[in-house]
């Protein structure tokens, strides 16, 4: 009898304690299952999750993902973000910053309100493009673009990591030429002001520095798009004359260089 008495009694603490159809669910986790949409998709993935204060920080493999991925968090409702592609930025609070002497990162993110109050809750990950990379010509042999010093200063820091708008801060970079290229590029985040400028401190000469983040303004494009789109920059140091076009745009536009 009391071999029969022991099981059914753990039995019933057991069942004391499960979630159960009939009991008050609140206890019980919802698990929420990501979709990352890109089939092509693969790497590591940063997601975070939020109600009042910040649940959960987790690195996903992308495509060991597949079909989903599935954790389980505190039933309400949850505001959830993702991004790959960090490498120097780092996520403080909801926002991602980029430090002091760094460029932007190659960063895609994305970000959703889910309603998790029930026992399972879908998101569906569809990232999109947080940077700018801006290619600088100023129409020099190699050899002469090598021996220039450049600096990109801004007052965008970062970005929200669930409405995407900028992070006021310092922003400052000094982009190194590549041996052989012409071409100078670097990454910027989205802009809260017109504030980007660039220096150009060529070999033996004084230096000229330009007001980009106000070309770019009078251009017409907008820091507040879904996807940011890459910016062609191009300086006449001898006529004093900047060339600002945006990419997949017809037609660019011909500032003077007014010197900050």
């Amino acid at each position: 009898m009391d071999r029969l008495l022991i099981p059914a009694c753990l039995a019933l603490i057991a069942a004391g304690t499960a979630c159960s159809i009939k009991e008050d669910r609140g206890p019980c986790p919802c698990y929420l299952q990501v979709t990352f949409t890109d089939p092509d998709a693969v790497g590591e993935a940063q997601m975070l999750g939020w109600d009042d204060d910040r649940l959960f920080r987790d690195k996903v493999r992308i495509e060991e993902a597949r079909p989903y991925w599935t954790k389980p968090v505190r039933k309400g409702t949850l505001f959830l973000s993702a991004c790959t592609g960090m490498d120097e930025s780092f996520p403080e609070g909801r926002q991602m910053r980029i430090p002091p002497g760094a460029q932007a990162d190659s960063l895609y993110a994305w970000s959703e309100e889910v309603d998790a109050t029930g026992d399972l809750a879908y998101a569906k990950v569809s990232f999109r493009k947080q940077f700018a990379t801006v290619f600088l010509d100023i129409r020099k042999p190699a050899e002469v673009v090598r021996s220039c010093q450049f600096l990109v200063e801004g007052n965008s820091c970062g970005f929200d990591l669930l409405d995407f708008s900028p992070v006021n801060g310092t922003f400052r970079f000094a982009p190194v030429p590549r041996a052989g290229e012409e071409i100078v590029t670097f990454r910027v985040p989205r802009q809260g002001d017109t504030g980007l400028s660039v220096t150009i401190r060529p070999e033996g000469a004084a230096p000229a520095r330009f007001p980009l983040g106000e070309y770019i303004d009078r251009l017409g494009y907008s820091w507040k798009t879904e996807e940011l789109q890459d910016i062609y920059v191009a300086v006449d140091l001898v006529r004093g004359l900047v060339d600002v076009r945006v990419a997949d745009w017809e037609e660019g536009t011909v500032f003077p260089l007014v010197e900050q």
